[in-house]
């Protein structure tokens, strides 16, 4: 019980370090424009992209959600799916967003990148809950203090 405890704080840290890495910071603040702003955007929404898979890689080992998955990870099912979904709309989202931002200041590539950087990592925030719901097991009660 307490090494579950344990696992899923552990995921959920991993997970919080989105924009704290000191590879992104470094790169933001020697970045001289908005497309060097850009471009450590985009290493970073690359970083989050693979933490988002890696937990829906997490969710189709659980025995729950491969239930309800009805696939194979994220080859097939379920949460291949909602992933490709998500992506799909996140990306036709931020091309919109770009177009609609062409008369604002900033350049479209960094439009786009902060636009999919934000969806990433609001992404990933949601799909925590999910782990953390699904690894609870209802044993807050047992919690020993």
């Amino acid at each position: 019980m307490i090494k579950k405890i344990f696992t899923l704080l552990a995921l959920v840290t991993a997970a919080t370090a989105a924009h704290a890495t000191p590879e992104y910071d470094a790169c933001y603040q020697k970045a001289a424009d908005d497309n060097a702003v850009a471009l450590c955007m985009k290493a970073e929404n690359t970083r989050l992209l693979k933490e988002v898979q890696q937990i829906y890689l997490n969710l189709s080992k659980l025995e729950d959600i491969k239930k309800w998955n009805n696939g194979n990870g994220l080859l097939s099912g379920n949460l291949k799916d909602m992933y490709n979904s998500w992506l799909a709309y996140r990306n036709r989202y931020c091309s919109l967003y770009v177009v609609a931002s062409k008369n604002t200041f900033g350049s479209s590539s960094f439009d786009r990148e902060r636009c999919l950087l934000s969806f990433t990592n609001e992404h990933l925030e949601l799909i925590k809950t999910i782990i953390v719901n699904a690894n609870s097991g209802g044993e807050e009660d047992d919690i020993e203090e």
